[in-house]
């Protein structure tokens, strides 16, 4: 008997590899068969004015209006242009006074109103898009010190996070709500407050296996061996949905994986998103950074998949991937924009094909289809047809 068991347990193996390859193969295949769309003819923002941009960093383009906005870290203010590309008007100046900023952290638009975050004093700044007056500011930086239980203080704020980095920081949703970082005190990676602080919802699960404490040889075993850390799990940053101001999306921007919420809190829908050259090749990189150094600082190897993200008023979302740019000993990348469907499947792939670096925080003009995209620390912006 024995000489039977040992062919049918080999045949047993190879079948159970052939199912479990079956299993997985249909997600691969269905993401990269997706046809690649290559960008690489491109005009530059220019205006019948003379237009002087410093450091141009995010942009957001409104499509009520077919106005542009530029985040200018250099000029220290958010700067309006119209559909000609000529100024408008610019919000906040450097200072310490009300509605003067420190730091220039994000910006955010809805209808009526601008927001801009101060990061350097835990504001957020409101303003008129009317005239572009100042009304009001909201310390979030009093909000992120309450702990669970509402009343308990003496935490160390969290850090300043960096302009390269869009995870787990403050954001302003279409209809005002704020979201707050949450994750490192409590169950859920957003908190969603009002404009007088009250709470009003709890948004996005933390994954399991999650830890804000990083040991270092963890971290470096982990990238060695082509998998997330564990304190980075929880890296995830949020998305509008134009179709529906109540709802929001969250990408969780190492796993990768994207869901959907209502700003009350309950989750609509989870999809994981499929694997891709263009975003595996990422832990690639750093696995052969830690092979060829291995004294290399694993706090330079961040593992940032996705960077942000824009949607239309169909609520389909577009991503940007995350191009090795301020990562040390890594080749450098394209930049390249996943657009999944309003339930988070992924349908189509843009390769953006430049010659100087990119800055991954892109507008886009969904009406007439052009993505505005500044140049690492330049003053140029591209404006490329898609």
């Amino acid at each position: 008997m024995r000489p039977c068991y040992m062919l049918v347990f080999p045949a047993l193996l190879i079948i159970s590899l052939i199912a479990a390859c079956g299993e997985h193969a249909p997600e691969i295949a269905e993401a990269t068969v997706i046809e690649v769309t290559e960008l690489r003819d491109y005009d530059r923002l220019t205006s019948e004015n003379d237009l002087l941009l410093g450091v141009p960093v995010r942009i957001r383009h409104d499509h009520h209006t077919g106005h542009v906005f530029i985040q200018d870290v250099a000029l220290w203010a958010v700067i309006e242009l119209d559909e000609e590309n000529n100024e408008v008007r610019r919000y906040g100046t450097r200072g310490r006074g009300p509605g003067e900023i420190q730091s220039l952290d994000d910006f955010f638009i809805t209808k009526e109103h601008l927001f801009i975050v101060d990061g350097g004093r835990f504001l957020i700044h409101k303003y008129s898009r009317e005239d572009g007056q100042f009304i009001s500011s909201l310390d979030y930086g009093e909000l992120l010190l309450e702990r669970t239980n509402g009343s308990e203080h003496g935490m160390p704020l969290p850090p300043q996070a960096p302009l390269t980095s869009n995870n787990n920081r403050p954001f302003v949703t279409l209809n005002e709500s704020i979201l707050l970082p949450s994750q490192t005190h409590g169950e859920f990676l957003y908190r969603a407050v009002n404009w007088q602080g009250e709470k009003v919802g709890d948004i996005g699960e933390i994954p399991d296996g999650y830890t804000n404490n990083s040991d270092d040889a963890e971290v470096r075993m982990s990238l060695q061996n082509q998998r997330v850390p564990a304190h980075e799990l929880a890296l995830a940053f949020p998305v509008d949905d134009p179709s529906d101001l109540n709802e929001i999306y969250l990408v969780y921007s190492a796993i990768p994986k994207i869901a959907k919420y209502n700003l009350s809190g309950n989750k609509i829908w989870e999809q994981a998103i499929p694997s891709t050259p263009e975003v595996d090749s990422l832990m690639v990189d750093l696995s052969n950074v830690l092979d060829t150094r291995p004294n290399h600082r694993v706090s330079l190897l961040p593992v940032k998949k996705y960077m942000a993200g824009r949607s239309n008023q169909q609520g389909e979302v577009f991503l940007f991937t995350y191009t090795n740019m301020d990562t040390p000993r890594t080749p450098r990348r394209p930049m390249w924009i996943h657009q999944f469907d309003s339930k988070g499947t992924l349908v189509d792939r843009y390769k953006i094909i430049s010659d100087t670096d990119l800055f991954y925080y892109p507008g886009i003009d969904f009406e007439n289809r052009r993505i505005f995209t500044p140049s690492f620390n330049e003053s140029d912006i591209r404006m490329y047809p898609f």
